[in-house]
């Protein structure tokens, strides 16, 4: 499907709720073929991704499940594909990926930044990483465990870790996920950076496709 096509059809599918009802749904709300306004633009969500938490060391699951939920966006307007996170934990948070980034383009005391380096930095609970000109700081109370899930219903995903870090102004974040699949030892590892959202800047258009 071209992206015109795709765009169309996205176009097509689309049936706005009544106002009166938009206003009673957030993000929490929105399932797979909903639409939502965000950017000035108009997206639908074309996948949901979970994230169960688990134990750090094992990827054993915790006795309460704690669940992160990642919406996989598709512009009407543009054809651009954005992912954007929400969680519940005392309050509604939302952040947004900015960009993927390059490993190598990470430092870490002046040079790229190695798989020992980042276990070094976990170990030590603390510790600082340089990309693009800009230092970022190791949150350990933000790191965590997870494992990746495709479907609901199973606790079954891939099972991942999460470095989180986050510049001095607290406006942008840098995470490094490594995988663990198959008991790799040297899993593979992504990074991309982010930033809070208000979740109210969000207004849900059509909860689903249906």
């Amino acid at each position: 499907m071209t992206d015109v096509t795709h765009r169309l059809a996205a176009i097509r599918g689309l049936n706005p709720l009544p106002a009166s009802e938009q206003s009673i749904h957030n993000i929490k709300s929105l399932k797979k073929g909903g639409y939502l306004e965000l950017n000035d633009q108009t997206w639908k969500v074309n996948n949901i991704f979970l994230y169960l938490d688990v134990k750090w060391d094992n990827f054993k699951p915790r006795k309460k499940d704690y669940w992160i939920t990642e919406l996989e966006l598709f512009s009407l307007e543009t054809g651009e594909t954005i992912y954007v996170e929400w969680e519940f934990d005392d309050e509604l948070e939302v952040s947004q990926t900015d960009s993927l980034v390059k490993m190598r383009e990470i430092k870490f005391e002046g040079k790229s930044l190695t798989r020992n380096d980042l276990e070094y930095i976990a170990d030590e609970e603390e510790g600082a990483v340089v990309y693009n000109g800009i230092t970022y700081y190791y949150s350990e109370e933000d790191t965590w465990a997870g494992r990746f899930i495709k479907a609901n219903g199973s606790k079954d995903g891939v099972p991942m870790r999460a470095y989180e870090f986050e510049s001095e102004d607290e406006k942008t974040f840098l995470t490094i996920e490594t995988w663990h699949e198959d008991d790799d030892e040297r899993p593979q590892r992504e990074a991309f950076i982010s930033h809070e959202i208000n979740s109210k800047s969000i207004n849900v258009l059509q909860v689903s496709a249906d």
